[in-house]
């Protein structure tokens, strides 16, 4: 598809000027007594009890972690007077690994882990309120995947937080049910919110800017849960997502040109409304199928198309720039479209099963600005009829109910 089609084009490189790295090299002094006195807290806290934690900065060497104990709030002293360095990490990858029910973090800062600042696994009923995650040395391959990552939990509140630097995702809930991340800022990472393989999801009153891509709503074979749905983003405003792709080289997000707003890979029953998506050189949403990055899978219950998409009712304006040209959807939105950023995409890969007639896969678009730029790439048939009529997807989709813990 996209690759083949990229094959007979003239290929343009962009060279990228190295940034060096300007981190003290001073000896990292290890709090070993705090983190005694952190683990020491999560190991024998009974169910009710709150840990509280002292201002200060703290550097830690391995990872803080909570198991099994429900109904433990963690309490910072309030975003940047409690931070929690890894900067010296020589043990472990998260900064804090959480596979316990009903837990609260609040007000406290994670900054340079290996691996995921706050990684929440196997939990159900999770709060994250006025947390920070960073990599205080900027965008770097090197840097952990995600901040923010509660995966495999149900009934998940993350608001009022700021993710940033992340080498995949700022924040990212996966394979969950019942999520809402809310009043949430997410800058400077690969992916701003990424929402992947859940059921029941709502983003909504956040702001993602300076990110490769600003929100992602994905379905990825070969996991544990597969063919999430029902996911609702809106007034959010996604602004000025033109940042470096600098996800380690295999990550699934290193497809993502910069220059995107929104990208829906796979994705079912999807609401996207009075969103600003704003400032974007290459699309501002783009509708895809999974075969789109022509990647095989194994679990033959997986569905790769993206149907019943609703987009209505928010307000695009492209960046004047030239579209990026270092990622395959990049280049074929330059070939394609003489180098000029586009509004809406879609792929145009249907399931054969429910063709036979003009919308087979239920895409509906209600957008009443007339300058704005939408096509129908045919990405199946190696881009031969691109088509920029909107009118065969002008439908009114169907809202997903709202998510209820």
């Amino acid at each position: 598809m996209i690759k083949n089609f990229i094959k007979l084009l003239p290929v343009v490189l962009l060279l990228w000027q190295c940034q060096s790295d300007t981190a003290s090299n001073a000896a990292i002094s290890i709090d070993e007594a705090m983190y005694a006195t952190l683990q020491e807290q999560l190991i024998n806290a009974q169910p009710g009890d709150i840990i509280n934690i002292p201002a200060g900065t703290f550097e830690l060497a391995r990872p803080a972690s909570l198991a099994r104990r429900p109904n433990l709030p963690i309490n910072g002293a309030g975003g940047e007077r409690f931070i929690l360095s890894f900067r010296g990490q020589k043990a472990g990858a998260e900064g804090l690994k959480i596979t316990a029910d009903s837990v609260t973090i609040e007000d406290l800062t994670v900054l340079d882990t290996k691996g995921d600042c706050i990684k929440i696994q196997d939990s159900r009923g999770v709060i994250l309120r006025r947390v920070k995650t960073a990599w205080s040395g900027g965008a770097k391959a090197e840097n952990g995947g995600y901040g923010i990552y509660p995966v495999a939990c149900t009934n998940v509140l993350i608001e009022y937080c700021e993710a940033a630097f992340a080498s995949d995702a700022g924040i990212y809930v996966g394979q969950s049910e019942n999520v809402i991340v809310r009043h949430c800022y997410a800058h400077d990472n690969v992916a701003g919110i990424e929402i992947e393989n859940c059921i029941n999801s709502e983003v909504y009153d956040c702001r993602a800017e300076h990110n490769t891509g600003g929100i992602l709503v994905f379905d990825l074979p070969d996991l544990p849960v597969t063919n999430g749905h029902s996911c609702k983003v809106y007034r959010n405003k996604i602004i000025d997502n033109n940042h470096k792709n600098f996800a380690p080289s295999g990550n699934i997000v290193g497809i993502v040109p910069p220059g995107t707003g929104i990208i829906l890979l796979a994705a079912k029953k999807v609401e996207i409304f009075d969103n600003q998506i704003i400032g974007h050189k290459t699309f501002g949403t783009a509708i895809a199928s999974y075969q789109i990055t022509e990647n095989t899978w194994n679990n033959k219950d997986y569905n790769p198309f993206s149907y019943d998409i609703y987009i209505h009712d928010n307000a695009y304006e492209r960046k004047r720039a030239i579209p990026d040209l270092t990622k395959d959807f990049g280049k074929m939105v330059n070939v394609v479209f003489a180098g000029k950023p586009q509004d809406i995409l879609y792929d145009g890969i249907v399931d054969t099963q429910r063709s036979g007639s003009t919308n087979p896969m239920n895409i509906c678009i209600q957008q009443p600005d007339e300058s704005l730029r939408f096509a129908n790439v045919d990405a199946a048939n190696n881009f031969k009829k691109v088509n920029k009529d909107i009118r065969p997807y002008d439908c009114k989709g169907q809202s997903p109910g709202p998510v209820a813990f």
